[in-house]
């Protein structure tokens, strides 16, 4: 039988909450960066891209400030901290149940998510996916410049760097594909699948499916 290609989106998807967010809110609690220079934009970009309107270009300098100049190494047991913190309750475990069922039917599972590498790959291991698109950051002798590398992987950016990885395992459709997200963002990946499901939607996503027979789960 041939396997389908299952897609989740991370933020407000399988997290109830986004990671990108918390990643500023931890660090201004634990007194890593200025909290009235952090706290209002931080507040500023999610209002932005939940109403499908963000800059990712101006969201990205300010979110990965938090690591420029910085190692990996620097950030390691920061990192662990949140996601130990903030990130594990978070996780919703009904959105763990259908990772868990698309998991025993041996699908290819893939997380694509907007927000940048450094955030998202522990996460991704804690939850058990082997495959990841997300936005990489550009890191020069060791070094995180604070600038993404490539394009961001946000709507149409997304959509292309799926469809790269894609590519790279031999998928060259998305035929038998599911892609489960909560936001109006992933519009274009959402719309080139053949099975798109709309999770705890935004409401612009919820009145799309709504016109577009697309199936809404709504998760406690």
């Amino acid at each position: 039988m041939k396997k389908k290609l299952v897609i989740f989106d991370l933020d407000n998807t399988i997290l109830k909450g986004d990671s990108d967010y918390s990643w500023i809110n931890f660090l201004i609690e634990e007194g890593h960066v200025d909290q009235k220079e952090y706290e209002s934009r931080n507040k500023y970009f999610y209002d932005q891209y939940y109403e499908g309107k963000l800059d990712y270009d101006e969201w990205a300098e300010f979110a990965l400030s938090t690591i420029k100049g910085k190692t990996s190494n620097h950030i390691t047991d920061l990192l662990s901290q949140f996601l130990n913190t903030v990130i594990e309750p978070m996780i919703n475990i009904y959105a763990l149940r259908l990772l868990h069922n698309h998991n025993h039917d041996n699908d290819i599972m893939l997380l694509a998510s907007a927000t940048n590498s450094v955030i998202v790959e522990p996460i991704a291991k804690r939850l058990g996916f082997e495959n990841v698109v997300a936005t990489d950051v550009e890191i020069t002798d060791g070094v995180y410049t604070g600038k993404v590398l490539g394009r961001p992987a946000l709507g149409e950016g997304k959509l292309i760097k799926v469809k790269e990885w894609a590519a790279s395992k031999g998928i060259t459709n998305f035929e038998d594909t599911i892609f489960y997200s909560d936001s109006i963002n992933d519009l274009p990946l959402l719309s080139k699948v053949h099975t798109p499901i709309a999770v705890n939607p935004d409401d612009q996503l919820r009145k799309l499916s709504e016109q577009n027979n697309w199936e809404i789960i709504d998760l406690p």
